[in-house]
């Protein structure tokens, strides 16, 4: 079983009923935190837990606003 199967998915509270939402699954023995979206459940990419809280941090200052 490889870490991505065997990781526990999330998604934001804020995606309702939706099925349309980003997944987030930490992998904490390798400092890394999966990303991927929830109808395309085998396409997944994986990034430092530190690049993840960068990207957040930009996100929630509006700095990747189109």
């Amino acid at each position: 079983m490889t870490d991505e199967v065997a990781a526990s998915w999330r998604k934001s509270g804020r995606c309702g009923e939706s099925c349309h939402c980003v997944e987030i699954a930490v992998l904490d023995e390798h400092e890394q935190v999966m990303i991927r979206n929830s109808t395309r459940p085998d396409d997944a990419i994986s990034v430092s837990r530190s690049a993840f809280r960068d990207l957040v941090a930009r996100i929630k200052s509006g700095e990747l606003d189109a």
